[in-house]
């Protein structure tokens, strides 16, 4: 039930956000350009992208503006749920469930983030940094929080550094929310949702259409698994916009609201192409969590050329926790020391609680055996770790598991691809280790379970009791 209450706000969250204050306001909008792509972000909404064009596809503007909750921008959530602003201000009914929600345009009531600094960095970059607003409030509720952004243009590709500042007084350490990093909306041309599925990532395998015309897809958004890192949204010359993120492999995307205005509209108007790559994280109180996209604009094959060509090659996942959680997070009863990461995780957990590992993708056969390095300290001096183990299945490649769309239900047909397309269940290798407060390496053999076969992409560590720990590394090896 939790996860589908977390997916039900995770389509809340990435829903068009619309409003009714109008965005035909003066504005100032610097720009990067080269002989081929035109970028710009409009300084009266907190730096947000509203400007993308592509010489070699027609020029025209990509990227849908109808309303704040659009553009190419930075958004968060964390908790309370509802938040309630800092002077008593309640959120608007239909948005009280998405919590504390500050966004880089505006908030919706048409109050817009504040820029506190702007620099022109040579030709190709241009730097922002904001308040922002939160999203939920028509009141004007400025985020407790600021955002900076980088943006440098080189050639057909632009990639976004993107930095939250928390600023905030109440340092409750909420649970890992879903983040977009970031959120995309394009124009009703660019319709085409692109990307791979399967398990052999970068094997030249065919890449699969997820929208397409008169298909009944795209709004509510599909949410999906793709170990390639890249999605992308084109029109119907097969050119567009690509979205890669080296550290998410799940994506929202679709085309809102309905079959009838794919390939059609403009920049004003409420048709949406959209892509989100939706990573999970604890933001704390005062952290300081930097990610970096990358867009590419053109073909599918010159995207994928792209992410194939600078995304590295991991055979053997691992995480070393010097700075930062590297999006590790927690479920059940847990929580560490908080921001900053200082040489490990300091954590302290209740019985069955879990460290629970980001999406991501290995085959068993290059990792047989999980490494756990940290020290355990429990009441009985030993304590069990269950390592939890989500195999890649044929689930993973279908999007029925997802939201009907609209009005029109899709119950038979998703029980049909329920048979053609069964989800593999996760599995547990568990090993009893010492919990004494010394810090050791312990190994834990997952190829001990026949089921350890095949791609894999997830990876939970369940505590048998109460206790502490000091973790510094986990790996998967040989």
């Amino acid at each position: 039930m939790r996860q589908i209450i977390i997916l039900l706000l995770l389509v809340i969250s990435c829903s068009p956000k619309e409003r009714n204050v109008p965005v035909e306001v003066e504005t100032k909008k610097p720009y990067l350009e080269n002989e081929r792509i035109k970028l710009g972000i409009d300084l009266n909404l907190g730096g947000a992208v509203t400007f993308l064009s592509d010489k070699e596809n027609g020029g025209k503007n990509m990227i849908n503006s109808s309303d704040w909750g659009r553009q190419i921008q930075m958004s968060y959530y964390s908790g309370p749920w509802p938040y309630i602003g800092p002077n008593g201000e309640k959120p608007a009914d239909n948005w009280a469930g998405l919590g504390w929600n500050p966004i880089q345009s505006g908030d919706a009531g048409g109050n817009r983030s504040k820029v506190l600094e702007f620099e022109k960095r040579g030709e190709n970059a241009m730097f922002v940094r904001c308040v922002p607003m939160q999203w939920p409030h028509t009141a004007g509720v400025a985020g407790d929080c600021e955002f900076e952004c980088l943006y440098t243009l080189n050639d057909n590709v632009i990639t976004m550094e993107a930095t939250i500042v928390n600023k905030r007084t109440d340092k409750t350490q909420y649970r890992a929310c879903s983040q977009e990093m970031p959120a995309v909306y394009t124009n009703g041309p660019w319709y085409n949702l692109v990307t791979y599925l399967g398990d052999r990532p970068f094997t030249d395998e065919s890449v699969s259409n997820i929208v397409i015309r008169n298909d009944g897809k795209g709004w509510p958004w599909v949410h999906f698994y793709t170990p390639e890192n890249w999605v992308a949204l084109l029109d119907v010359n097969g050119k567009g916009i690509g979205v890669i993120q080296p550290e998410v492999m799940n994506f929202n995307g679709g085309f809102h609201p309905n079959d009838a205005l794919k390939g059609l509209g403009e920049e004003k108007d409420g048709q949406t192409g959209h892509i989100a790559p939706v990573g999970t994280q604890i933001l704390d109180h005062n952290i300081r969590w930097t990610y970096k996209t990358t867009l590419v604009l053109g073909t599918v094959d010159d995207i994928r050329s792209y992410a194939k060509e600078h995304l590295p090659v991991i055979t053997n996942p691992e995480w070393t926790f010097t700075d930062s959680r590297k999006n590790w997070y927690f479920e059940g009863e847990m929580s560490d020391a908080g921001w900053p990461v200082q040489g490990q995780l300091e954590v302290s957990f209740k019985r069955n609680a879990q460290l629970t590992g980001p999406i991501t993708f290995w085959k068993a056969s290059d990792a047989p055996v999980l490494e756990i390095e940290g020290a355990f300290e429990t009441s009985s001096k030993e304590i069990t770790l269950g390592a939890t183990v989500q195999p890649v299945g044929k689930s993973d490649f279908t999007d029925w598991l997802n939201w009907s769309e609209g009005d029109k239900s899709v119950e038979a047909e998703q029980q049909k691809k329920a048979i053609e397309f069964p989800a593999t269940a996760p599995f547990t290798v568990s090993e009893t280790v010492q919990a004494d407060g010394v810090n050791r390496t312990y190994r834990i053999r997952l190829d001990a379970s026949p089921e350890y076969k095949g791609g894999i992409k997830n990876l939970k560590i369940t505590f048998s009791e109460d206790g502490k720990a000091s973790i510094k590394r986990i790996k998967l090896n040989k």
